[in-house]
């Protein structure tokens, strides 16, 4: 199974091309030293199985274009995690009694980058457009994310790898390490500590482990992705959590009882 944005491409001079993501739109022109991109978004309820690029096509005339002067003769277009957090909300409150855990996959619209060599970024854009939400007690200590609709939970990690080839798939594990039950209804995730890799034409993120502990805390950790067949194309932008994701742990998880 192949996936086109993780491959290089070297455009023809004078030349427009178009890369479809399921239904989002990226086009790209490249004259000597400038590139002219043009970007045609799509609700992301509104997305469709259309998967393929690139291949010669004109933008729109209505559609705005930009002019990025760079070096460089070939390109990959690049998925990249978007730098706010990912909220997401489980369709139903979620109950975990001591010692118990769940694992499921989340699915995370990506943002898209052409890049030459070095990751010189000609043009990025957001292909698919997302609601936003405010996570957290108040403006002070929240932070506005990215919220996802319940179908991006997978349960089922063999329907996680026919999920479309643009979403990045990010398997997650609570852990109720408390001696009381934990229950949740919606969790925040940051991506500055995940990478992203390839696997049989998949996008896929490092593991997410979240610990509720004795004392009303919450163990955040990235489990990387190890085995041989993972190939990683992004690098986390910083390593380990951080001192943001342990100071707002206690929101990662809503509605702890009596901890």
């Amino acid at each position: 199974m192949d996936n086109f944005l993780i491959n290089t491409f070297e455009p023809q001079e004078g030349r427009w091309y178009c890369w479809n993501v399921n239904g989002a739109l990226g086009y790209l022109k490249k004259e000597g030293a400038l590139w002219q991109t043009a970007f045609q978004v799509r609700l992301f309820k509104d997305m469709t199985d259309d998967f393929y690029g690139p291949q010669e096509g004109v933008p729109p005339e209505a559609l705005p274009r930009s002019v990025m002067v760079g070096p460089g003769t070939a390109l990959t277009l690049y998925p990249i995690l978007s730098e706010k957090p990912y909220l997401v909300t489980l369709q139903k409150k979620l109950s975990l009694v001591p010692a118990a855990e769940v694992r499921f996959t989340v699915l995370f619209p990506p943002m898209l980058s052409f890049e030459t060599g070095d990751n010189q970024r000609i043009a990025a854009f957001r292909p698919f457009t997302c609601s936003e939400a405010w996570f957290g007690d108040d403006t002070a200590s929240g932070i506005l994310c990215i919220s996802l609709p319940s179908h991006c939970i997978i349960w089922d990690p063999e329907a996680a790898c026919k999920a479309p080839l643009s979403l990045i798939r990010c398997p997650l594990v609570i852990r109720n390490r408390s001696k009381t039950p934990l229950e949740l209804d919606r969790l925040a995730i940051y991506t500055e500590p995940l990478s992203i890799y390839e696997h049989e034409g998949c996008l896929w993120s490092d593991t997410v482990a979240l610990d509720s502990i004795i004392g009303g805390n919450i163990e955040m950790n990235v489990i990387p992705e190890t085995p041989e067949s993972y190939r990683k194309i992004r690098v986390a932008a910083r390593n380990g959590m951080g001192d943001i994701l342990i100071r707002q742990g206690a929101d990662f998880i809503k509605n702890i009882t009596s901890l």
